[in-house]
């Protein structure tokens, strides 16, 4: 398989914070969901893959451009849709699409015109005036107009209602039709990686947890409870993030079979929020 985006030993130190020798290849043709708690360092990544932070210690190429010689290439080769406005608030839309025609010559004024009609954007009025639906929309419509080969969404759809984050869901998948574009897409919104994402990244304390494809990784992992009497070290081992509730113990496993035929055991196969709830304590480098 082709990767859009190789990295090794990627290492960034910020105060208080650190990200610790990570390993990732991003599938080219592929949404790669970006999956971990609140401060674990999924913004950190994708800022220091995207050329914000500096220094770094590690390596970040794509398809053959060095992230630390070749900056400017890779970000003509990419787009990123924040969780917020990151322009500026007292222009209009158009104002803001004229700038990053001039800015970027691949900017497609037609494409972001027939978007923003799409959203039922008016792109005359100040982007500061927008709701946060329409924020978002925007957002979209100005990294899709650049038709970017990457597509690095961080958290875009956060505090949208269903149905607009169904309309970017839809968008997304549209995007993915052309099989050389790839999607690094992290969010808390789990439900929505269930739908669109084809390869799972857990991030936790700042390390890699795990990566693997979605459909086999849920398939492999199971939700366990097993009642208080019945845990020993032994089953212990065999789970990850153990919690004790009034049910006895709670966690994840990648062994399931051991505990199916344990009575009083219940066996789910996990989801992918289970990873973010449990799946902490994995392998690390």
């Amino acid at each position: 398989m082709e990767h859009a985006i190789e990295i090794r030993n990627l290492s960034v130190r910020l105060p208080g914070f650190a990200l610790s020798n990570i390993d990732m290849d991003i599938p080219k043709g592929c949404v790669t969901g970006l999956v971990g708690k609140n401060g674990a360092g999924k913004t950190t990544l994708i800022q220091t893959i995207t050329d914000l932070y500096l220094p770094y210690k590690g390596i970040v190429s794509y398809d053959g451009l060095m992230l630390n010689k070749d900056a400017q290439a890779i970000k003509n080769k990419m787009a990123v849709v924040y969780d917020s406005l990151c322009y500026p608030a007292d222009w209009s839309a158009v104002k803001t699409a004229k700038w990053a025609a001039k800015m970027y010559p691949c900017f497609d004024m037609e494409k972001w015109q027939k978007l923003m009609e799409r959203f039922e954007i008016n792109a005359t009025k100040k982007t500061g005036c927008f709701s946060k639906g329409m924020k978002t929309k925007f957002m979209f419509a100005m990294a899709l107009a650049r038709d970017p080969e990457i597509l690095i969404l961080d958290e875009p759809t956060a505090g949208l209602d269903p149905a607009a984050r169904a309309e970017l869901l839809e968008l997304i998948q549209e995007f993915m039709m052309d099989e050389e574009k790839t999607v690094i897409f992290s969010t808390h919104i789990t439900s929505d990686l269930e739908k669109i994402a084809d390869y799972i990244a857990l991030i936790a304390e700042g390390h890699l947890v795990l990566m693997e494809e979605k459909d086999s990784l849920l398939e492999r992992y199971a939700v366990v409870q097993i009642g208080k009497e019945a845990m020993t070290d032994e089953l212990s081992g065999k789970m990850t993030g153990v919690r004790e509730n009034s049910f006895g113990y709670t966690g994840l496993t990648s062994e399931k079979e051991i505990f199916l035929h344990l009575p009083g055991a219940k066996v789910k196969r996990a989801e992918i929020e289970d990873l973010m709830i449990y799946g902490e304590g994995g392998n690390r480098d």
